[in-house]
């Protein structure tokens, strides 16, 4: 019997491998004011942005007025670079982005994914010549802004998510809804309702109001004088969410922005509230100029605001700017308002 042999094709089941890689996008701005003071601290010295947090990962954006190292032609260069300040390598995608003030197309310098080792920068610098710097649409008033934005790339799978907080929207939300208010203010006119409880919880000044055995918790509605409705509002909408998006966003409008941080400074020395004081001190020492030098050093003065008190000294020493802030009203108004002033400029300028 003949016997028949037969091949048989086995096919094994197709088999899938996935490798995922997550990533975590975040962004920084970093605004620089007084530029040309700046220039000349030496090539490889850096001026850092405050630190800021992407995918688990500490940063912060180096800026170096004189050039980062010497294989170039520095310092004809300004240099720019992030730095990671966490103790552990990041595999990740960086864009640094010089903002055009007039609007325009802005400079975006990009890497490729690269490896940062721990407290390292990035080998990635960002360089600008600096005599087309100087004369182009992103510098403006002797101060640009550049943005930071990380990549991290993670490839390690988690099972659990968790959510970043929303406190401040869901606090501002019970604010904006009025949902469950229990105190008053009226502010020439115009009625603000709140909680009682978040408001102390934020400000000694209204803890001690609504809570002082000797006082007892006041049921009425509480007039307020001496401020405007807008600035009421924008100082509760700081304690519910812990921002002023009017001062803490990159704005062009200086005269809004000055007029804001001065009445909100008033406030804030008012209540009590210490991060919205140096929030306002911050936004007042980058608008400084000779216009507005006697209304910000009054204020400094009235308000114990010693670093911006010293801001305003060093502005004023050179003997140009002297002479056009004493022409001015609010120098006048100064003079008037704290006398004791005049005697701390003389002998911070002599000869004037």
């Amino acid at each position: 019997m003949a016997m028949m042999s037969s091949a048989v094709d086995i096919i094994e089941p197709e088999t899938i491998t996935t490798w995922l890689t997550k990533t975590c996008t975040g962004s920084h701005l970093f605004k620089i004011t007084g530029y040309s003071f700046n220039k000349g601290i030496g090539v490889g010295k850096c001026i850092n942005s405050d630190i800021f947090t992407v995918g688990g990962y500490n940063w912060t954006i180096g800026y170096y007025p004189d050039g980062k190292s010497r294989n170039n032609t520095e310092p004809d260069w300004l240099a720019f670079d992030l730095h990671l300040t966490s103790a552990a390598r990041a595999r990740v995608k960086i864009t640094l982005t010089m903002l055009n003030q007039f609007g325009g197309t802005p400079l975006m310098h990009n890497s490729g994914a690269v490896t940062v080792e721990p407290y390292c920068s990035s080998n990635f610098p960002y360089f600008i010549k600096r005599k087309e710097f100087e004369t182009s649409n992103y510098l403006k008033n002797d101060s640009f802004t550049i943005r930071g934005t990380v990549t991290v790339m993670k490839s390690k799978k988690h099972p659990f998510t968790v959510q970043p907080s929303n406190l401040h929207q869901q606090l501002t939300g019970l604010l904006e809804s009025e949902d469950g208010t229990d105190v008053s203010f009226k502010v020439r006119g115009v009625t603000f309702n709140a909680h009682c409880c978040v408001l102390a919880a934020r400000s000694p000044v209204f803890r001690a109001q609504f809570f002082d055995p000797m006082k007892g918790l006041m049921n009425e509605s509480i007039e307020i004088k001496d401020m405007e409705p807008s600035i009421f509002k924008s100082m509760l909408h700081f304690i519910y969410s812990d921002s002023v998006p009017e001062l803490q966003e990159v704005s062009d409008d200086k005269d809004v922005s000055i007029v804001l941080a001065q009445h909100l400074l008033v406030a804030a020395d008012r209540y009590g509230l210490d991060r919205l004081k140096q929030i306002c001190e911050m936004k007042m020492y980058e608008f400084i100029d000779a216009h507005n030098f006697g209304t910000t050093l009054t204020l400094a003065e009235q308000h114990n605001c010693s670093e911006l008190k010293a801001a305003c000294m060093e502005f004023i020493k050179p003997p140009e700017m002297l002479a056009a802030v004493v022409r001015t009203e609010g120098f006048e108004h100064m003079i008037k308002s704290c006398p004791g002033i005049l005697k701390e400029l003389r002998s911070e300028n002599q000869g004037c």
